[in-house]
């Protein structure tokens, strides 16, 4: 009878942590980060660590409305020197100079700078937005050596606030290599 009552015991306190788990008050709650970091890397080609992608010069007349894009431009960025361990790799586009409430890149000019514009980055499809804070499509490495790379394709493009002003936009993104 003392080894059945010690078995209830023990069976109340194993559950007793659960139902505290289980029944978290209301308007709480909790978040799980998980990541991986890795020892290998590929190297981006020294031409495209600080690259400059000039947009189109437009009439603002082109973003009379917020919502609206033009001037979409494609870009690449090469990478070189890949470790046989990696199978693809793509760019992960930072959340500095974010616009929070659409995940583009804010209007950094400081020498009269267009008013109502963002700059909105593309995936290699030209047409998807890709939002700050989240990577590009994945490319394939191949090659061997100091050949073993990939080539990213991304684009860019001005995207409207509201009634656009002329003026200046600058943009910078920052990005970091991320692999699947």
């Amino acid at each position: 009878m003392n080894k059945t009552r010690l078995m209830i015991v023990l069976a109340g306190v194993m559950a007793a942590p659960m139902a505290f788990a289980q029944s978290a008050p209301p308007g709480t709650g909790t978040i799980t980060f998980n990541g991986t970091l890795l020892a290998d890397t590929c190297e981006i080609n020294a031409s495209d660590v600080d690259k400059t992608v000039t947009l189109p010069t437009l009439s603002a007349q082109s973003l009379a409305a917020a919502g609206q894009t033009a001037g979409a431009t494609m870009f690449t960025i090469s990478v070189a020197n890949c470790p046989a361990s990696l199978n693809s790799v793509a760019a992960h586009f930072e959340t500095t100079n974010m616009d929070t409430s659409t995940r583009n890149a804010v209007n950094l000019a400081t020498t009269s700078p267009a008013s109502n514009v963002l700059v909105q980055l593309l995936d290699k499809d030209g047409s998807t937005p890709i939002l700050l804070g989240s990577a590009g499509s994945y490319e394939a490495i191949s090659g061997t050596g100091a050949t073993r790379g990939a080539t990213l394709n991304y684009g860019a493009q001005y995207y409207a606030t509201g009634q656009a002003g002329q003026g200046n936009v600058v943009a910078i993104v920052r990005y970091t290599l991320a692999y699947n």
